[in-house]
């Protein structure tokens, strides 16, 4: 009876744990300055120009061993696909719509070492394709672990595996920067997504002064849910942690 009551006891704790316990990425998405992105972010274009529409991206080994890593064609809208420039561990002028990359039979995946990065600095994203001017052009890729085949491992409760990115051109795309507190900020699908290189505080105002929102902006990729402001004028301001303030009058599309 003692020993049944131990066992039930550990099971307890261990399903609490495991209840109370948030999901870790084994890979995430970063710059080249080693700012990261999270999962589904959208990476936001107004040029099809290089360098302005070219990213360059590193994928970082959250876990304690060698991995394998491909990356997936999830869909496109407003393009083929043939003007896409691919680079992660090849480089593919062209991708198709479900494919997995590389395609090296002989090794079809990258290997990223254990709490690292994979070791090419060249691999990145690069839209060439204009699209006809009223539609966006947009691709989703999803990166995921593999095993020596190239097939993919499955997520565990507990560890992700996989990890997506959106990449996004339209010529209308309004990109604004603030450059005195170095950070640049739009509006998409109802959210404003705001890349800054430090910490500040954002407030966002109705024009007669009284205050929505207050967010945290941290240093790297922010997003914040606006639906409740489409259509109408706020002003943006920003503090930085040295109390520099900067304020901004924007109409929410």
């Amino acid at each position: 009876m003692k020993k049944s009551s131990i066992l039930t006891l550990t099971f307890l704790i261990l399903f609490s744990l495991s209840s109370y316990s948030q999901i870790e990425y084994a890979i995430t998405l970063e710059d080249l300055e080693g700012n990261s992105y999270s999962d589904n972010d959208v990476l936001q274009f107004d040029s099809f120009e290089y360098p302005d529409a070219s990213f360059t991206f590193k994928i970082r080994n959250n876990i304690s061993e060698t991995i394998r890593v491909r990356v997936e064609v999830e869909s496109f809208s407003g393009t083929d696909g043939s003007m896409m420039e691919l680079c992660f561990g090849e480089c593919y002028f062209g991708v198709s719509l479900g494919q997995a990359y590389p395609i090296n039979q002989a090794q079809p995946y990258v290997f990223i070492a254990a709490n690292d990065t994979q070791i090419a600095d060249g691999d990145h994203f690069f839209n060439s394709d204009p699209g006809n001017g009223d539609v966006p052009v947009e691709y989703s890729f999803r990166f995921y672990m593999c095993d020596e085949n190239g097939e993919e491992l499955v997520s565990q409760a507990e560890l992700q595996t996989d990890f997506s990115i959106n990449y996004y051109y339209s010529a209308s795309l309004g990109l604004n920067n603030l450059d005195d507190l170095k950070l640049v900020y739009y509006v998409l699908n109802d959210k404003l997504f705001i890349n800054s290189e430090s910490n500040l505080s954002l407030k966002i105002y109705d024009l007669a002064g009284k205050i929505i929102s207050e967010n945290p902006i941290f240093s790297g990729y922010n997003s914040i849910d606006i639906m409740n402001l489409l259509e109408k004028h706020v002003i943006l301001t920003f503090e930085s942690e040295g109390s520099q303030i900067t304020s901004k009058k924007i109409l929410i599309p």
